[in-house]
């Protein structure tokens, strides 16, 4: 049984307010000052803490009372208020509460509140414990000069606070260069939080995003990210609309879930990525200029791999051992295998590629990368290109070409053929003439 303390001056107000919530199956405790607030806090854990703002014959006020308990303790709490003010709720928001709300309230608006307070702090606690497993189980891989000098930049980046812009084209390790700045931030305790503008519906970005009172998931990315960094891919994929309040929400450190007045203030780092140049974007009108300059604090740009080749025997073997162990077999050494089939290729798919090609070769093994399987063509390099008729040049290009968007868009059909300027049927088609299978389109 969940636990909450309610902190309130009037008896009455404060015994409904108990009613409510035993009702709903909470043991629910009251005080009505300062002194029995942290003589219940000593005997008793809490899970929530209602605290009102003006407290008669108490040493301190609420919102003293908030600050005193967040210089020791997160757990949750709801501000309320009789004669509160948006400077009065920002006040209380920036000082640690997780919600303001308002004299008089229903019963239904008060216990959305809590269970919402709840919920979060144990999903939270969840995932910051999760993800503190995992958030660094990968590897930043290279030694060549283009990737010293990203390292370079990434240890006077990532102490700051600076948001940060990545450039890099699909394949190029965006994400993993966003870790590894969040790895070495003092954001680094928190949870790193990533989301793909581009895959995201543009009706439902900003629910996402801020989150919702009429959304049963109504935690938004930007709550999740708390303590952390959210890592926004494709950030130019967003609609304007939702960039003018990404801008307002950088001015102002604070923002409010969609159909709410509740006031939350930004507590992560941001960090975006993108594969287009947005100085590009903003000549066109779909990409404001003011939030570029407000993203764009500090630029990286990530090299291809083609210009970084010689990290391929470190790339190589690092993925050769990780899924050597996923599918439980004996490690072998593929350098010479790949390094000899795919001499002088571009790699437009760039790591992730290279990547996806080690995993096929240990699953499936090596005579299904034989060049001299013709429909096999995706896997033809550019030294025997120059070599076929422009019949076959043009297949094996389109083949490339359209499995790299795939790949960009994360196997999102609909995506994909926007963004080539097909229709999603005509793509369907192309596909299946070329004979890509399903799991080349995963």
């Amino acid at each position: 049984m969940k636990r909450i303390l309610i902190i309130d001056d009037e008896k009455d107000i404060a015994n409904n307010i108990k009613a409510i919530l035993e009702d709903e199956s909470y043991e629910a405790i009251t005080a009505v000052n300062s002194k029995e607030t942290f003589n219940e806090l000593e005997k008793y854990k809490f899970d929530l803490i209602i605290l009102d703002v003006w407290l008669d014959n108490s040493e301190l006020d609420g919102l003293d009372i908030l600050k005193k308990i967040r210089l020791s303790n997160n757990i949750p709490i709801i501000i309320i208020s009789g004669h509160g003010n948006i400077d009065m709720a920002v006040q209380a928001i920036k000082d640690g509460a997780n919600e303001f709300i308002e004299k008089p309230f229903t019963s239904e608006r008060l216990l959305l509140s809590v269970n919402r307070a709840i919920e979060f702090h144990e999903i939270k606690s969840e995932n910051d414990a999760l993800k503190q497993k995992n958030i660094f189980n990968y590897n930043f891989i290279g030694n060549s000069a283009p990737i010293l000098r990203i390292k370079s930049q990434i240890k006077k980046i990532g102490p700051t606070s600076s948001r940060v812009m990545i450039y890099g084209e699909s394949g190029t390790g965006k994400d993993i260069v966003a870790r590894e700045i969040h790895r070495m931030s003092k954001f680094n305790k928190g949870p790193f939080v990533a989301l793909n503008a581009a895959l995201m519906e543009p009706g439902n970005i900003e629910i996402e995003l801020f989150g919702s009172n009429d959304n049963e998931n109504n935690i938004g990315y930007l709550e999740l990210a708390s303590d952390g960094t959210l890592f926004i891919d494709e950030v130019a994929e967003m609609p304007l609309q939702t960039q003018a309040k990404i801008l307002r929400l950088l001015t102002d450190k604070y923002y409010t879930r969609v159909g709410s007045s509740t006031v939350l203030e930004l507590k992560c780092r941001i960090i975006c990525s993108s594969t287009t140049n947005l100085e590009t974007l903003i000549n066109k009108g779909s990409f404001r200029r003011d939030l570029f300059h407000r993203l764009n604090v500090v630029t990286i740009k990530l090299p291809n791999l083609i210009d970084r080749i010689e990290d391929i025997d470190l790339l190589i073997d690092y993925f050769t051992n990780y899924f050597s162990k996923q599918n439980h077999v004996p490690p072998k050494n593929l350098k010479p295998i790949i390094k000899s089939k795919f001499i002088n290729y571009d790699w437009p798919g760039n790591i992730r590629e290279l990547r996806n090609l080690i995993e096929r070769y240990i699953i499936l093994g090596d005579k299904n990368f034989d060049h001299s399987n013709d429909g096999d063509t995706s896997r033809i390099d550019n030294k025997n290109v120059i070599s076929l008729p422009l019949k076959n040049a043009r297949k094996i290009f389109e083949k490339n070409y359209l499995l790299s968007q795939i790949t960009r868009f994360q196997g999102n059909i609909s995506k994909t053929a926007s963004f080539i300027g097909m229709e999603r049927s005509a793509l369907h088609r192309k596909l299946k003439q070329l004979g890509i299978t399903e799991e080349e389109k995963k």
